[in-house]
């Protein structure tokens, strides 16, 4: 027999064993159930108090509303508020944000928008209560239990006053709507 011949039909045979005992062929295998348990998602929550948020001008004492202040460069406005967090999960933290939204303009008048645009970008958001780092305002979990604390939230919008003459002056007879001052507690 030729060598070709003889290469034929030992290839012919070994594919025939090969195919013949697919079926037969087996990995060991088994499985078995274990005891697990139950695990549940934790939270985060920030809920204004029942009493009113105040506001201050320069320091000065604290008053309800704002509404109508003729605020001017230099002028330094501080919106405070007593909140409460709920927070469960290990190792969780949050941080408290002001949403940019809460300074905005009253209008499209392009006094209105300069002075919303010049006092959000003064705004500053800051947090004191059990539980609350200083850098950044955050909320830290340590138990499984969680926490529920009462906060203050203090925003402070400052008019810077320019050296520069003139400078503030598209923003004069603006008019920015404070009345929903927003505040954002997130997971970091």
């Amino acid at each position: 027999m030729k060598t070709i011949v003889k290469g034929t039909i030992a290839t012919a045979t070994g594919v025939t064993l090969l195919l013949g005992g697919a079926g037969t062929f087996a990995l060991w295998n088994t499985s078995a159930e274990t005891a697990g348990g139950t695990i549940v998602s934790g939270g985060l929550e920030v809920e204004p108090s029942a009493e009113a948020a105040t506001w201050t001008v320069n320091g000065g004492a604290p008053q309800s509303t704002i509404a109508g202040y003729p605020i001017v460069p230099g002028d330094v406005v501080v919106y405070s508020r007593d909140m409460t967090v709920t927070a469960h999960g290990d190792g969780l933290n949050a941080a408290f944000t002001l949403d940019p939204a809460s300074i905005e303009a009253s209008s499209t008048s392009s006094s209105d928008v300069a002075l919303a645009d010049y006092l959000s970008s003064t705004a500053q958001l800051t947090a004191t209560g059990d539980g609350i780092t200083t850098t950044p305002d955050a909320v830290t979990v340590t138990g499984r239990d969680g926490l529920e604390e009462d906060v203050t939230v203090a925003v402070t919008i400052e008019f810077p006053k320019s050296t520069t003459v003139g400078f503030e002056n598209d923003t004069q007879l603006g008019s920015v709507d404070l009345g929903a001052v927003a505040v954002t507690l997130t997971q970091i």
